[in-house]
């Protein structure tokens, strides 16, 4: 096994431990009971496989197909292996809602929407207007703090990387007059992007509801863990204020983590 090959596996392996064994014990449960939640295990052994376009993943001696029934092909070795395992880590019934690192190679693959890049970009550009780290709360005084000492510093970041001025606001109003030219550097770092990075960078902006978060992971800025706690900082605190109900709080972080996770795997996996 080539050096490359025992790099992708052990992110690999840890990003596959963010799926299960870091799943709360309810959510585990929930899942073991949720039996019409997928369908039954039809296959032995899942394997990545070189084709003649790239990478494809096998299913014992079937081949994987996109749900439009479009040959299953990604760019390298590497990302084809990690959503292999993620074929071979189901159990007996297929838990495909959780299978969020082969739902964006479908997407990428199929282009349901059939959107242009620069319309893609556009809805990245346009989720800035509302993003979370910049909408502040006016009280209570310890979320006020809290947001100010973790979210800040990650603003502050996003401007001077950007050539920006955004500034937090506890209005609603007023972000949404960016002057659209002053976006033209995220623009052109938007561009550049693979359509496969593209496609996990607004899925994590999307699931985050925070750009300046998932280019900041994206950036390596920060790791996924950090990411999700910035992300849902106004939940951590009202588990501060009111505790913590484990079936809705601790699934909702290791969902949000788990894709946040995918996004990043499929941007750095499909770089050749």
């Amino acid at each position: 096994t080539s050096a490359s090959n025992r790099a992708t596996v052990v992110r690999m392996n840890s990003f596959l431990r963010m799926y299960y064994t870091g799943v709360p014990v309810v959510l585990r449960r929930w899942m073991s009971l949720s039996r019409t939640w997928g369908r039954k295990r039809f296959y032995k052994n899942a394997l990545a496989q070189k084709s003649e376009n790239g990478y494809s993943v096998h299913l014992d001696h079937r081949s994987l197909r996109t749900p439009m029934r479009k040959p299953f092909v990604v760019p390298t070795e590497g990302l084809a292996v990690v959503v292999a395992q993620e074929w071979g880590a189901q159990g007996a019934i297929i838990k495909q809602p959780l299978m969020h690192l082969t739902a964006l190679c479908n997407t990428v693959i199929d282009q349901p929407t059939n959107r242009t890049k620069d319309v893609v970009i556009e809805h990245i550009l346009g989720s800035l207007s509302t993003d979370t780290i910049c909408y502040h709360a006016d009280e209570p005084d310890d979320l006020v703090l809290m947001q100010q000492r973790e979210w800040d510093p990650i603003l502050e970041w996003f401007n001077a990387r950007f050539n920006l001025n955004l500034s937090a606001t506890t209005s609603l109003f007023q972000l949404s007059s960016v002057d659209q030219s002053s976006l033209q550097p995220l623009a052109t770092y938007l561009l550049q992007l693979s359509p496969w990075a593209l496609t996990g960078l607004e899925h994590c902006v999307d699931c985050s509801k925070s750009v300046i978060v998932s280019v900041a992971l994206f950036e390596g800025r920060l790791n996924a863990q950090d990411a999700t706690n910035l992300a849902l900082l106004e939940t951590k605190h009202q588990i501060q204020r009111w505790g913590n109900v484990e079936w809705q709080h601790d699934i909702e972080a290791q969902d949000l983590k788990s894709r946040m996770a995918a996004s990043l795997l499929i941007a750095s996996l499909s770089q050749r």
